[in-house]
């Protein structure tokens, strides 16, 4: 469940008001000025009134800064609230997203999971903005401009609200269907630019097999299709708009006509007041038309994000199960595996009859390609369940293990690990963020970076800055930060030369001597690297 928190909330009802405060003032204003004028005039016709324009010119003014200052105050408190509760959620829908069974992951296709975390929560914003905001602000004027044109003359309020409920119910029918319209147009969108995400992703392999043109001409469809459902909405909210600006003018000749010639004398400044009252009120009505589409556009959005949520085995704002701590301590990294089959697919990727590792053991795992070294990491990663056999880390299958859990216990360095843009300090901190610097500097040493990069280093955009074994070092730095119990490396030391590689396996075996280490190298001489490990297990 995605629940936001209470600042954010709180100014969000600071900005509902001032928008509150800023509609009723130009209502007010529209109506007093209108007064004005025609008193005005109707004094400077007369030789003996004695009419002070002081007081009305004050009010006028006086509206009119409050006017300004309310309308600026709610543009700069609701999106600044709404751009903080956008942020909450999707810091929590990323934090989801990570605790999804890497089955449930890997389903979501890489651009379709992007798009869900920035493009679908961006979209709230309009049901903020553009749905909640003028529903309030429409009802609160229309209410009090109602009340205020009843109590000028019991006509002008039923005349005025019977319209208004008429324009607002044929807006209604005219704008039918356009919130599930509205709602798939998102997903259209959602989908075509996952589809656009994939083909960057993929443009090398595109021009490579010269399929660049096929792509394009099919994202070009896929945006074009677009354009047929964009313009519905656009000429439904034209519409709308337009029926309610043709019933404006009908409830305004309503009220002339009976404060001219039907009802009883009716002073001239007063009926300019509740005529140019009568366009305001209508006026504030036009801003509700496209309420349908948006509260579609952002319930699409919104199920989208609640999909990878409810997939999620943690929910996002209980985070950690409170027994964590209690489940995990004292438990020791022993490995034992028995008649283990796994893999995807058909048929499996590896079949390991017997495997023990000793609570603080350090084991290379060694084999050809395509062995199922990094599936077994898998498999002890608690990533993808065993397809059949006997999997235990400290007598617990990986697997069951929750992602508060595995995040405390365990760390799987991956062959492909990512580089965030930034400096080295920066990538080391995510791994732990309340890191001292003597701390990071340490972790910079077991990698073997320190004489290679300083913290300051920039790692350009995926780390393009670095060589590849620098940031494979990186990543291992950031992995001792962690001090996990059990250690998990696939191919640590690819792109280093045997000495630094020799001397990284010897560095972690020393800085982590309690931790269970298990690597898995291919393509080096595994007994090259034995010196610090207690055994190499061969898979074929």
């Amino acid at each position: 469940m995605l629940e936001v928190g209470s600042k954010p909330s709180v100014r969000l009802v600071i900005g509902l008001v001032l928008a509150i405060t800023a509609a009723a003032a130009s209502a007010a204003l529209m109506g007093l000025a209108g007064w004005f004028i025609v008193r005005s005039a109707q004094t400077g016709l007369s030789s003996t009134s004695g009419f002070s324009w002081l007081y009305p010119s004050a009010g006028v003014e006086a509206l009119a800064v409050i006017r300004t200052a309310a309308r600026y105050g709610e543009r700069v408190s609701t999106h600044r609230s709404t751009l903080e509760l956008l942020a909450q959620v999707r810091t929590r829908l990323f934090a989801s997203a990570t605790r999804l069974p890497m089955a449930k992951l890997r389903s979501l296709r890489s651009g379709d999971l992007l798009d869900r975390v920035q493009a679908d929560v961006d979209t709230l914003d309009r049901y903020v903005l553009a749905v909640a905001v003028p529903a309030v602000v429409c009802t609160v004027v229309g209410a009090g401009s109602l009340t205020v044109l009843t109590i000028v003359r019991p006509f002008f309020g039923g005349a005025a609200g019977g319209l208004l409920v008429l324009a607002l119910a044929t807006n209604l029918a005219m704008a039918r269907g356009s919130r599930r319209l509205g709602g798939q147009l998102a997903l259209d969108r959602s989908a075509a630019r996952s589809r656009l995400i994939e083909a960057i992703e993929g443009r090398v392999e595109l021009a490579a097999y010269g399929a660049r043109e096929l792509a394009c001409d099919e994202l070009r469809g896929r945006f074009a299709a677009l354009d047929a459902p964009a313009r519905r909405l656009s000429v439904r909210n034209a519409n709308g708009q337009a029926v309610i600006a043709v019933v404006a003018g009908l409830a305004v000749a309503a009220i002339l006509a009976d404060g001219v010639r039907v009802g009883p004398p009716l002073d001239s400044a007063v009926l300019a007041f509740a005529t140019l009252l009568t366009l305001a009120l209508f006026d504030a009505a036009t801003t509700i038309g496209s309420i349908g589409q948006e509260a579609g556009r952002a319930r699409a959005a919104w199920h989208r994000m609640r999909e990878v949520t409810g997939l999620a085995r943690v929910d996002v704002e209980s985070g950690d199960e409170p027994d964590v701590a209690s489940r995990l301590e004292g438990m020791p990294a022993g490995i034992v595996v028995r008649r283990l089959s796994a893999g995807y697919g058909t048929a499996p990727v590896l079949t390991l009859a017997d495997l023990d590792v000793a609570a603080g053991g350090f084991v290379i795992l060694s084999g050809p390609s395509g062995a199922g070294k990094t599936t077994l990491l898998s498999v002890l990663a608690g990533d993808q369940p065993a397809r059949s056999g006997k999997v235990r880390i400290g007598g617990v299958d990986p697997y069951t293990l929750s992602y508060g859990e595995r995040s405390r216990y365990l760390t799987l360095v991956e062959a492909d690990s990512g580089v965030l843009r930034g400096t080295i300090e920066d990538n080391l901190r995510l791994a732990r963020p309340d890191a001292t610097g003597a701390e990071l500097d340490d972790a910079l040493r077991v990698a073997v970076l320190s004489g290679f990069v300083g913290r300051a280093t920039e790692v350009g955009p995926g780390g393009s800055y670095l060589s590849g074994g620098q940031r494979r070092r990186l990543a291992l730095a950031q992995a001792y930060l962690r001090r996990p119990r059990l250690l998990l490396l696939d191919e640590p030391t690819e792109g280093l030369d045997d000495a630094i590689a020799v001397e990284v396996l010897a560095n972690l075996r020393a800085a982590l001597p309690g931790t269970t280490i298990v690597a898995a190298i291919h393509g080096r001489n595994a007994g090259e690297l034995t010196a610090y490990t207690d055994r190499v297990v061969q898979l074929a």
